[in-house]
């Protein structure tokens, strides 16, 4: 942190606007990583607090506990491209305050058809309050990549490689050979759909209201299967687990494991891979973990956004 200076305004940074947690990595910060939740609902200057162009909300951990009003990725594909500079914004929020920011940014998306709409919706200057201070924020977006791709950035990846990312909406498979891509098909069932499963079957449990979407992923994403103080939905979890697998994953997995019996190193990343008992699964089946799954991606486009900056100034000098 101490190598910034207080007039640096350009800053390299990742950002990774996840269904259900959005990763933002701004060269030198810690990494944001909060619930992809904008909440209307009125609040004082919280992290994740903005007011932009007339209307305040907040995106993030407060969004998620007032426990109503809230707009998620998760709620409709295109929110991801709508709502992205909203929940960029809120983001910076969550940031020691500075009164400019240029971000030079790699954004990854799972659908980069949708990549010139994306930098429509984030390039730009704006003068958003974030957190309670004004500041003047200027976007510029470097490149769009394919949700997971950063995760991969500056490993040495073997010659022949399938990556299975395991998303909130989504499960990509992906194949690469001497690090080019082949494949990658997006799966449209992620963890989502096993959380809204889990939230059906334990009415029984909750005095016949369905659970809580948001709480269920708050414990799972905490590694324990504890919904509150009173309710435990262990065996609730362990079956609906077992029927997301053989409903939604098996095909992947499978093609997975068929692509490792062909000679590839097979790896895993997303936060799927780290529900409970899910990782023991994987690795018992010849899958690579990556460290750090949930964020690696975010850490590999901040990378790239670096990478990239070196050697536009590097072309700028060579003229």
């Amino acid at each position: 942190m101490s190598n910034i200076h207080t007039l640096q305004k350009i800053f390299a940074a990742g950002f990774d606007n996840g269904y259900g947690s959005l990763k933002l990595l701004v060269d030198g910060f810690e990494v944001v990583r909060v619930p992809s939740y904008i909440s209307t609902a009125d609040m004082e200057d919280v992290p994740g607090r903005v007011v932009f162009k007339g209307t305040a909300f907040t995106v993030g951990e407060s969004a998620f506990r007032t426990g109503y009003h809230f707009d998620r990725n998760t709620d409709h594909n295109e929110n991801k491209v709508n709502n992205a500079l909203l929940i960029l914004l809120g983001a910076l929020a969550h940031l020691p305050h500075r009164k400019a920011w240029h971000l030079k940014l790699v954004v990854s998306l799972h659908d980069v058809g949708l990549a010139s709409q994306l930098r429509k919706v984030l390039n730009g200057e704006y003068q958003p309050i974030l957190a309670g201070k004004q500041s003047d924020v200027k976007i510029e977006v470097l490149k769009v990549v394919p949700e997971g791709m950063g995760a991969l950035f500056g490993h040495q990846l073997p010659s022949k490689l399938t990556v299975l990312d395991f998303g909130n909406g989504t499960t990509l498979y992906s194949r690469y050979n001497q690090g080019k891509r082949e494949v990658h098909t997006p799966y449209p069932a992620g963890v989502e759909v096993l959380i809204d499963d889990i939230s059906k079957k334990m009415k029984h449990l909750n005095g016949g209201k369905i659970g809580d979407p948001s709480k269920i992923r708050f414990c799972l994403e905490m590694g324990h299967t504890k919904y509150n103080r009173d309710i435990d939905i262990k065996d609730i979890y362990s079956a609906c687990l077992k029927d997301w697998y053989d409903k939604y994953l098996k095909k992947p997995v499978s093609l997975t494991l068929d692509a490792k019996h062909q000679g590839d190193e097979i790896w895993a990343i997303g936060g799927g891979c780290l529900l409970p008992g899910f990782k023991k699964l994987l690795e018992k089946n010849g899958f690579t973990i990556l460290e750090n799954p949930v964020e690696a991606n975010a850490f590999g486009l901040l990378e790239m956004a670096k990478t990239i900056m070196n050697k536009n100034s590097a072309t700028t000098l060579g003229k």
